[in-house]
């Protein structure tokens, strides 16, 4: 008997660490550098994605529903906001998620992302468009 459980315990053990992969650490919900929006990162089969899950416009309008109105694709300016994937395709490689792009409502731009999690535990969010880079930095919520 004393085998059996240290053997359920020893499974459990190692697929709790398989379950931890180094790829999954970007996922769960992140506070945007502006701390105006809250993005789930989650991952789809073998990529990560990124929804806008809260507004902080929100808070003082809770009747509000944002609407995508600055989108390129007239089809699209009637989309809420809230829920919609604004970081797509992320692949993870060497340490790095790589070839996604983001999009920002704001300003209805698409735009090229590379994402790193360096060792003070926030996300690195590095946007490039035409041969310019920005570097946004987001914190865990």
């Amino acid at each position: 008997m004393k085998y059996l459980i240290l053997l359920l315990l020893t499974l459990g053990f190692l697929n709790n660490i398989q379950a931890q992969q180094p790829s999954d650490k970007i996922v769960g919900i992140w506070l945007n550098e502006d701390k105006t929006n809250k993005i789930e990162i989650y991952k789809a089969s073998d990529s990560y994605f990124g929804k806008i899950v809260w507004l902080a416009k929100m808070e003082s309008n809770p009747n509000l529903h944002p609407m995508d109105k600055n989108n390129p694709n007239p089809e699209l300016r009637s989309r809420n906001i809230l829920g919609m994937d604004i970081i797509t395709g992320l692949q993870y490689s060497c340490g790095k998620w790589v070839n996604g792009t983001i999009y920002t409502p704001k300003r209805g731009i698409y735009a090229d992302c590379k994402v790193e999690f360096p060792a003070n535990g926030q996300l690195k969010i590095i946007v490039s468009k035409s041969g310019f880079t920005k570097t946004q930095i987001w914190t865990r919520k």
